[in-house]
């Protein structure tokens, strides 16, 4: 979920976002020289904010960020100036910032689908996908890209083309996408996003710059977003990343007879980019999403950045109370926020609380465990919390030649290899990445490797487009990606199966995936129910309320006594947590009300 980047951060950092955007080599120290103290001063109370503001200004600090809507500010303050600060008696808590990470911890960055390359195309041609042809039986027909079977499984599977008779989802309603941006060159969305507002440049060191290598030379002094724009000839505040602009897709692409279309394909999403090419992002900014958002009538925000904390140091506490404030502060004026749950498949309680030891652990990397951390924000009380569930599993059997390969891409199970995974040939299992426990509200489809199982068990290919023989059939969840990313990859299609020229598509998994679902879901009730617009505990109820029991959960809990090597890899897991070979994971812990859909949610039956 999350990380701590640089030594004035203090916790673990994982990974609450992606199985699905590989990392670029990190750096533990910020290039360039210290970064100095950046802080979180939260207000005695709201009435105390402008008096907060100038004595920060009479110490020397300097206000980077404001958050006063919220009751805090955020500011660059030596040690002379803090004092002075803390000696005016206007703060209840002086926090340092902190930094989130969209992409895994290195525990389980082996088990990544794709391998990145600077705005790297792979064009797929005609003869790769089946003719497309008019949906039939369908009450509103659907983009080129639903007449390719087994694509657009994870739609299909929350049951949305049913949902598109009743309603196609409101210009009204409006979902703001709390990421790296959203790509509004691209012809599946440019018509769809309503304003795009640029958080990260408040950033003071800026992120990506200060901790990573040029993404380009791979050499020092990085850049940042406005560098590439200037590289690439694109602009600032489009989407660096990729991950956003796929967020993005999945709720509202066009419908448009072209390419993809998303759940809520009459919805407006608003970019609120918080994070830019690297997916760096700072508390404070997530933060300053939220309350924007609130202020600004936002219905929905999805937001896949996240972590844990630790609420035995004292700052970590203080930044934990902030999140839960904000977080009802603006569910109170009407916004509901979506999180994915993360992916670690570690067992989250109520209030996020962290129930198990280890994580997702990779045959001969490192443990962490955060049992006994508090995760954020998916866990913060008020935050609809979303695990993900698979498309199928496929059964191992006896691999014809070549289909059993080392690759990440390996098309074949074999029966003989020591872990297999639960539920073969069943759909709507949790994914093998998920986090889960009593803390989850719903389920949605995240996508997984064929086999669900990690990487190191020989877990099996994405599905189109990365090999032919599975024909369209996708294991992870296929929509939009920026056209100018970085880190998702982009694969292209000719016209003639659909697709407009030159725009870029891809394949991912992650409970970042599972998240736009579900508000996808919820901006169709907001659409379809006016009483329920700005009224997230009424939205809520009816979310969970409509959600279906998919097949029993047979995914199963990661062992800590499982030392065995990985099916594909030989390496052993000498501390343990590599292997799902634990208990089964009950239905309530694994999705929660259940999977979301899209048709009962309007039907109401």
């Amino acid at each position: 979920m999350r990380r701590r980047v640089a030594s004035f951060v203090s916790a673990t950092f994982l990974v609450l976002s992606m199985l699905e955007a590989p990392m670029p080599a990190a750096a533990a120290q910020p290039r360039g020289g210290s970064i100095g103290d950046r802080l979180i001063l939260v207000a005695r109370s709201d009435a105390d904010v402008d008096r907060l503001r100038a004595a920060v200004q009479h110490s020397g600090a300097t206000v980077v960020g404001d958050l006063s809507d919220g009751g805090m500010l955020v500011v660059r303050a030596n040690a002379q100036a803090q004092s002075q600060i803390q000696a005016s008696g206007l703060t209840s808590a002086i926090v340092p910032d902190h930094i989130e990470k969209l992409a895994p911890d290195p525990s389980a960055q082996a088990d990544m689908l794709h391998t990145r390359g600077p705005r790297s195309r792979q064009v797929v041609s005609s003869a790769a996908a089946h003719a497309v042809a008019a949906a039939q039986g369908r009450p509103v027909t659907p983009d080129p890209a639903f007449s390719l079977p087994g694509l657009m499984w994870n739609i299909d599977r929350i049951h949305a083309p049913e949902a598109w008779s009743i309603s196609t989802g409101e210009p009204a309603i409006r979902v703001g996408v709390a990421d790296t941006g959203l790509d509004f060159t691209h012809t599946d969305l440019k018509s769809r996003i309503a304003d795009v507002v640029d958080f990260t440049d408040t950033e003071d060191p800026p992120l990506c710059a200060t901790f990573f290598a040029n993404p380009i030379t791979g050499s020092d002094p990085g850049i940042g977003d406005s560098d590439l724009a200037k590289l690439f000839d694109g602009p600032a505040t489009t989407d660096w990343n990729g991950h956003g602009t796929w967020i993005g897709g999945n709720i509202a692409a066009t419908l448009d007879r072209e390419g993809v279309n998303g759940i809520a394909p009459r919805v407006k999403l608003v970019s609120l980019k918080i994070a830019q090419w690297c997916g760096l992002a700072y508390d404070s900014t997530m933060m300053a999403a939220f309350l924007y958002a609130s202020k600004h009538n936002i219905d929905v925000v999805n937001i896949s950045i996240g972590g844990y904390l630790d609420l035995s140091q004292p700052d970590e506490a203080k930044l934990w109370r902030q999140f839960v404030s904000t977080v009802q502060r603006v569910r109170n004026r009407g916004t509901l926020i979506v999180g994915g749950a993360g992916n670690e498949h570690t067992r989250i309680g109520l209030a996020g609380y962290v129930l198990s030891h280890g994580t997702l652990t990779m045959p001969g990397n490192p443990l962490d465990d955060e049992f006994g951390h508090f995760a954020v924000p998916g866990g913060v009380p008020g935050v609809i919390d979303v695990a993900a569930t698979v498309n199928i599993v496929e059964p191992a059997t006896n691999c014809p030649p070549g289909t059993d390969t080392m690759s990440d891409f390996a098309t074949c199970k074999r029966k003989s290899d020591r872990h297999q995974a639960a539920a073969q040939g069943q759909t709507d299992q949790l994914a093998y990445y998920s986090n889960y426990g009593p803390r989850i509200d719903i389920a949605a489809p995240g996508g997984a490797r064929k086999f669900n199982l990690p990487g190191a068990d020989r877990g099996g290919t994405p599905g189109f487009p990365y090999t032919d023989a599975d024909a369209t059939t996708a294991f992870g969840a296929f929509s939009t990606s920026s056209n100018f990313g970085l880190e998702v990859p982009c694969f292209t299609f000719s016209a003639a199966d659909g697709f407009p020229e030159d725009q870029c598509y891809s394949n991912i998994q992650g409970t970042s995936m599972a998240a736009p679902h579900v508000a996808a879901v919820l901006a169709l009730i907001a659409s379809n129910e006016p009483g329920a617009r700005q009224n997230p505990d009424r939205l809520q109820r009816i979310l969970v309320s409509s959600a279906r029991t998919p097949a029993e959960n047979q995914t199963r809990a990661l062992s800590g006594e499982d030392h065995s090597p990985g099916d594909r890899t030989g390496v052993a897991c000498t501390t343990g947590y590599c292997h799902l070979t634990g208990p089964r994971i009950s239905d309530l812990e694994a999705f929660g009300a259940g999977l979301v859909d899209a048709r009962r949610a309007l039907t109401r039956h």
